[in-house]
């Protein structure tokens, strides 16, 4: 946030008890689950100098993205996503998610596609076992934080861009990669959108997944949290069948109140899609 700015420019010890305290006055949970995640991020940046650096060029995005994106925001104020590597706390931890989805051994050697991959922190904690990882967003100041850490991470094998899934096969064309397919695609709680942006019908979407998918190639998915999925997700389940065999389904018990109760998917697609 704007009104958060100033204590990135030097370090302040007054900044955490500030973030501490406008979170008691924060009426929504992820607003406040936001705010704590930031004073405890900002606490621990007093005695790392490159890393206090690194998150003020990082909150200057999102100061900038909360002025130029007129959408829903996901960080509510700071970060979706976590990135352990550079001490930065999301609404939903990345750690936890790469570990209790098993990521990193089921990508592992593996091309890797992940739709809507927000600031791309997750596409980066996988790129280090992965052969490659691409990643694309339509948010361009959340690409431009992913592409800010792969920078400081010294991350080279994920490309990480501004494009809708709509949109995508057009720009593979026009990069030169038309028809690129992929080991593994990630589908995690896109196939419809809180903002609206998401234009097409779940059948499409899955039909698209499938499309971008190697022969034997695998989709990993994840749904959204209950109360949004609502009555939908049996269509959702029955979409993906038509394109992937399910080998494996489980609801996921772990994290914050964005985590728990998320039904977690891996399947095959069929030989006949």
């Amino acid at each position: 946030m704007q009104k958060y700015q100033k204590y990135y420019e030097n370090y302040s010890a007054f900044a955490p008890f500030k973030f501490l305290m406008d979170s008691f006055f924060e009426r929504s949970r992820t607003g406040k689950l936001s705010l704590l995640n930031r004073q405890k991020d900002y606490a621990a940046l007093h005695t790392e100098p490159e890393r206090f650096a690194l998150h003020r060029t990082l909150n200057e995005l999102v100061t900038r993205s909360q002025k130029e994106w007129a959408s829903y925001d996901y960080g509510s104020g700071y970060f979706y996503q976590s990135c352990e590597q550079i001490g930065l706390r999301g609404l939903r931890a990345t750690g936890l998610r790469v570990q209790h989805m098993d990521l990193l051994e089921r990508v592992k050697g593996k091309t890797v596609l992940e739709i809507g991959c927000n600031s791309g922190f997750l596409s980066l904690a996988m790129a280090p076992v992965a052969k490659h990882v691409v990643g694309f967003d339509i948010n361009p100041v959340l690409i431009e934080v992913a592409h800010k850490v792969a920078d400081f991470l010294g991350i080279t094998n994920a490309d990480l861009s501004v494009v809708s899934f709509e949109d995508y096969q057009a720009a593979q064309a026009s990069s030169g990669d038309e028809g690129a397919k992929f080991d593994v695609v990630l589908s995690f709680a896109n196939h419809s959108t809180y903002d609206g942006n998401t234009e097409q019908s779940v059948d499409d979407f899955f039909r698209k997944c499938a499309s971008l998918t190697k022969p034997g190639g695998t989709l990993i998915f994840e749904s959204h949290p209950p109360e949004h999925e609502g009555d939908g997700l049996p269509g959702v389940v029955e979409t993906i069948e038509r394109y992937f065999d399910i080998h494996e389904r489980k609801v996921l018990e772990y994290g914050t109140f964005l985590d728990t109760g998320r039904t977690f998917i891996v399947a095959t697609l069929k030989a006949s899609a």
